[in-house]
């Protein structure tokens, strides 16, 4: 193994061991918030789903270290991730939904592993591999793709709040050191997935470029003076927030102190008040 290898080799295990947690901090985001707010489930299942099929190849290719051992690593990551968001999610139904799918496609890969390698298939470990790399590309794509799926939401916001940051910028850093790493092994099926990957990645990472995540909506909330009497305060459902109510020296409102908590979603204010104005003024 000469140095270019053995570095390469080390950087995909690193950049590797990265995306598996890559998902922690929005996830911990949901634990201390109890809802999961914008946080989209949908990258970690496929990540889960695409490390089951890089296992399976990295054990027939005999790559053992690093595919292997990254991807065995990646599912117990994931399978946590998923676990955390049913537990706090309001829509049960459509996390089962994306499971099952995924599911199906998990039941069929290691179907056919399981009974080519026990040779009723008449195939080589080689051959064996050779499909699982094909299989691969197709996971892999819908891997680095997913975050794209609320790319309507993106544009209509204007926001990538959506989008799960670290994980793009992971994934993008972890498919480079691939590309890289499969051009010096020679090995077309690490190669394809990845360059599909880089792409995929890097028109995320423009969209927050573009479209970059409000920081006044997201950590900048503090206390907000109302300036009707009558105004009342109303909030998404999975807003996390802590509302206190003083009374002011001027009669002719309230001032309400406003503490943001740690929240996964956006706080909207709104005056339920039509036709007439109410001033939100920050401190």
């Amino acid at each position: 193994m000469g140095a270019l290898e053995a570095t390469f080799q080390v950087l995909t295990v690193i950049s590797s061991i990265f995306v598996r947690f890559a998902p922690w901090p929005d996830f911990q985001r949901v634990f201390r918030a109890k809802t999961t707010g914008e946080v989209q489930i949908l990258p970690v299942v496929m990540l889960f789903t695409n490390c089951v099929v890089l296992a399976w190849y990295g054990y027939l290719s005999e790559d053992i270290f690093p595919l292997f051992v990254t991807a065995i690593m990646g599912l117990v990551t994931c399978g946590g991730f998923v676990a955390v968001f049913y537990h706090f999610t309001d829509d049960k139904r459509s996390v089962l939904r994306i499971c099952a799918a995924a599911f199906l496609v998990i039941v069929l890969v290691c179907v056919y592993g399981a009974i080519g390698v026990a040779g009723v298939t008449g195939q080589s470990k080689s051959s064996m591999a050779t499909a699982m790399g094909a299989i691969s590309i197709a996971t892999s794509i819908g891997l680095y793709g997913s975050p794209l799926a609320t790319i309507r939401r993106i544009v209509r916001t204007k926001s990538t709040a959506s989008m799960p940051f670290t994980l793009c910028l992971a994934n993008f850093f972890n498919s480079v050191c691939w590309v890289v790493y499969a051009i010096i092994i020679v090995d077309v099926w690490v190669l394809l997935p990845n360059a599909f990957g880089c792409v995929l990645t890097a028109i995320q990472l423009i969209l927050y470029v573009v479209y970059p995540t409000s920081k006044t909506t997201e950590t900048q909330l503090g206390s907000v003076v109302i300036d009707h009497p009558g105004a009342i305060i109303e909030y998404d459902r999975q807003a996390s927030l802590s509302i206190v109510i003083n009374e002011s020296s001027d009669r002719r409102g309230r001032k309400s102190s406003i503490d943001r908590k740690d929240s996964v979603d956006f706080v909207a204010i709104r005056s339920p008040v039509a036709g007439q104005s109410s001033s939100v003024t920050r401190h």
